[in-house]
């Protein structure tokens, strides 16, 4: 028995982003880093991850910081808190979406902790992986832990294990991009292209890679509607039934351009290209809501994961946007 405790790692706290890249470089048996810690310790007392390194990123200067460029947009580096999203007056003024999904987020204590980039990094969950080691030892090995089994999906080929961080959605209906960075290089990954839909590895992401900031699109002026929504069985402590988030840009009545995106529901996140072309040109009434549900529906194939079955998922993102006119009009 482990009594919860954390194994024997090797802990490191580089002082600069070089100095990161060449520990990553050189630890890719067996690395992770550590910014909140809000998710890797608890994954690492229970037993569902095994690293030989831990490399905190907490005393790089450069990755706390919030920039803004009127051409590059909003950059927020990846040991920047929740917290300081949320009270940041910049973010809260031209992205409010952004500081609704992160208000989402566990319970203040957590957003004090954890860090947008490690929301967006967080593992896929699944209430079978994620118990404790004592738990698995009467039980085969899923997917996710090396084993040839799904107890999601009974049968299944593959790991279903669900896509549950808060703030994804919103940054998809933002257009984000994730910094990505190794001694190789740097690359860019729209947040939306950083999800593979595969429990096992379901990050975009090599063994010596670390996502350095999340960039977000300057706005540009257009009047913009905007809402987060997320459901869940005891509000923000729950990982979501479904969250859902939605940006209409407005020429006058008609909605000129849409993003709708979805999280908390599949292996990954969904944007549904569908509804979004569907409102194009059409006025946010009752119809046109109705129309773009069915079209979501569509695109969405909701698992029964995470106390919810499909039949109840489905009707939660139903639920959603049946309130949409009212969420996109009650805090812009």
């Amino acid at each position: 028995m482990n009594n919860m405790r954390l194994p024997e790692f090797s802990y490191h706290e580089p002082r600069a982003v070089d100095e990161l890249l060449d520990m990553k470089g050189a630890f890719t048996q067996g690395s992770a880093v550590l910014a909140g810690g809000t998710d890797i310790i608890p994954m690492l007392k229970r037993r569902n991850c095994f690293f030989e390194h831990l490399v905190n990123i907490k005393r790089i200067p450069e990755l706390k910081e919030v920039d803004y460029d009127d051409n590059q947009g909003l950059s927020i580096g990846s040991a920047v808190t929740l917290r300081d999203v949320i009270d940041d007056p910049l973010v809260s003024r031209s992205y409010p979406l952004l500081t609704r999904a992160c208000e989402a987020v566990g319970f203040n204590q957590l957003r004090n902790m954890a860090t947008l980039v490690g929301n967006v990094c967080l593992d896929s969950k699944c209430p079978y992986y994620n118990q404790s080691a004592l738990w698995w030892r009467s039980r085969p090995e899923c997917f996710k832990r090396g084993g040839d089994r799904c107890y999601i999906v009974k049968g299944g080929k593959g790991c279903f294990a669900l896509s549950a961080a808060d703030t994804v959605s919103a940054l998809i209906a933002l257009e984000a991009a994730l910094v990505i960075r190794s001694v190789r290089g740097e690359r860019r990954s729209l947040v939306e292209d950083f999800f593979t839909g595969d429990g096992r590895q379901p990050h975009n992401l090599e063994k010596d890679e670390v996502v350095t900031a999340v960039l977000i699109p300057p706005s540009d002026g257009g009047s913009w509607r905007q809402g987060f929504m997320k459901k869940s069985a005891r509000g923000s402590v729950d990982f979501a039934i479904a969250s859902l988030s939605v940006r209409l840009k407005m020429n006058r009545k008609a909605v000129k351009d849409a993003r709708i995106a979805l999280n908390g529901v599949s292996t990954k996140p969904i944007r549904a290209k569908g509804a979004e072309g569907y409102m194009i040109g059409k006025e946010v009434n009752e119809d046109t809501v109705s129309q773009a549900i069915h079209r979501v529906l569509e695109e969405t194939m909701p698992l029964s994961s995470i106390g919810s079955s499909v039949f109840n998922r489905r009707n939660m993102i139903l639920a959603m946007f049946v309130e949409l006119p009212e969420m996109l009009t009650a805090r812009k």
